[in-house]
């Protein structure tokens, strides 16, 4: 009997990798003989894992095509899967926090041979919105509503070069209060991250954020300059510890609450949102299995 591998692929995916559904098939398919079947939001809010098969959905797609699969599965179910990542998003910060390859080919195989598999944190906002990956808020999130989508399939990250050069010549205008659990702080860049930070290039050496219970919360102070910013960039391309650079502040939670004065737009797991303070973001108590 075959062996079933679903497919969960952004609608962009093929496109993206120059038909990519045909060039994972050949991976798939014709190389190691199993069977692939293309699944949509119906099949992960109905379909019941048979708990004799392998039960493998591969997600076709980034962060955001991630973060619908673990809110369309039911609760119960999402435990009994286990979750393949084909790269296909711009950042696809989740992939790259597992050592994931971001060639579609590699990471195809790296599925099929199943060298490791890592149980990956779910957090869960407001009890209602599960993420892998992290919240964003301020300048960045700006930068990538306005990068041109034609823009990010071209050219990749790098789209976000010039669209970042003129949101940093106001950086003023992203600068908001908050207040999180009993610290006030103003900033225009705010991240709360449930996935490892060597995903942002960041040494993660010692971080207490790295264990299995913990967010990472970091800011930049409101106060930052041009020239805090260059230092923040070099130093992080060096790998070296940002962290304890003193334009940030970095903490590491289990629970963390947000607050802040009207509505706020903000990322989560690269999916746009806009809610009202307060933000409780603590862990879901469910964990996902990761081919890795």
């Amino acid at each position: 009997m075959e062996q079933v591998i679903y497919i969960y692929a952004n609608p962009k995916f093929d496109a993206r990798f120059k038909c990519g559904i045909s060039r994972i098939y050949q991976v798939f398919c014709s190389q190691y003989g199993y069977k692939i079947e293309i699944v949509d939001d119906e099949f992960l809010k109905n379909n019941v894992p048979d708990e004799n098969s392998g039960n493998i959905i591969v997600i076709a797609g980034g962060d955001g095509t991630l973060h619908r699969v673990i809110n369309t599965i039911p609760d119960n179910i999402l435990e009994k899967y286990q979750f393949g990542m084909l790269p296909g998003g711009t950042a696809n910060e989740f992939a790259k926090s597992f050592n994931i390859p971001l060639n579609l080919e590699w990471a195809a195989h790296r599925i099929i041979n199943k060298k490791s598999i890592t149980r990956a944190k779910i957090g869960v906002l407001n009890n209602e919105y599960r993420f892998a990956t992290g919240f964003l808020y301020g300048i960045l999130v700006h930068i990538l509503q306005n990068t041109d989508e034609k823009s990010k399939f071209l050219l990749g990250e790098h789209a976000y070069q010039l669209p970042g050069l003129i949101a940093i010549s106001n950086y003023s205008d992203f600068i908001r209060k908050f207040r999180i659990n009993s610290l006030n702080f103003n900033t225009a860049y705010l991240l709360i991250n449930n996935a490892s930070l060597k995903s942002k290039n960041i040494n993660t050496n010692g971080l207490k954020s790295e264990e299995n219970d913990y967010f990472a919360f970091i800011y930049l102070h409101s106060k930052i300059t041009f020239r805090d910013l260059t230092r923040l960039m070099l130093k992080n391309q060096a790998e070296d510890s940002i962290l304890l650079d003193p334009a940030i502040y970095y903490r590491a939670n289990k629970y963390i609450k947000l607050e802040f004065e009207g509505e706020l737009e903000f990322m989560l797991d690269g999916e746009f949102y806009k809610e009202s303070s307060p933000l409780e973001f603590l862990h879901s108590g469910y964990e996902i299995s990761i081919i890795a």
